[in-house]
């Protein structure tokens, strides 16, 4: 059970390499795509669940989110060719901008490299997981949905500027500060 969350993680990084192999139109991107957001839940759950959370592991879970989103976002405008208007496009500016930003001072003020698991930045990832379908399939665009991920990059971002410590697992900025061992 120690090592299932960072498998699940090194399968949500291959499979999302697959799903560029894939058609969007095909039952086995779906199933895929469905897997790697299941994935992503099921692998903090069960380190959490089973107290097996580690600093690597919560790092290798980042990086498995940051490629499967790129890897969407490219699918998206890229091999779809879906028009983006200026409202979506200035919104990923900003948040692509601050989430920019927040490397930056992880890196230089905590010597090292992350994006924190905050419940902003989860609900950012569900809001995402979910739009991605209603887009590409239903052709609906949920505007009101796009101000979660600009709310948490900028919570994100005050957490790094006010923090004496980096803790990947924190998760607001009204939580107080907690240790990962």
């Amino acid at each position: 059970m120690k090592l299932l969350p960072n498998l699940l993680s090194f399968a949500r990084i291959a499979l999302s390499i697959l799903m560029l192999l894939l058609t969007v139109s095909s039952g086995l991107f779906l199933i895929i795509y469905l897997f790697c957001g299941l994935s992503d839940i099921a692998d903090g759950y069960i380190a959490r669940h089973y107290h097996v959370e580690t600093n690597l592991g919560a790092k290798l879970d980042s990086l498995a989110d940051f490629i499967f989103w790129l890897i969407v976002f490219y699918i998206l405008i890229v091999r779809i060719n879906f028009e983006i208007d200026s409202f979506i496009l200035t919104i990923s500016i900003l948040v692509a901008s601050v989430r920019l930003i927040n490397f930056i001072i992880t890196r230089n003020k905590f010597k090292q490299w992350g994006m924190m698991h905050t419940l902003g930045n989860k609900l950012t990832g569900l809001v995402l997981f979910l739009a991605f379908p209603l887009w590409v399939y239903l052709g609906v665009v949920p505007y009101f949905l796009a101000v979660i991920p600009l709310l948490s990059s900028l919570e994100e971002c005050l957490i790094l500027l006010t923090a004496d410590t980096y803790d990947i697992n924190r998760k607001s900025i009204w939580q107080s500060k907690r240790t990962l061992t």
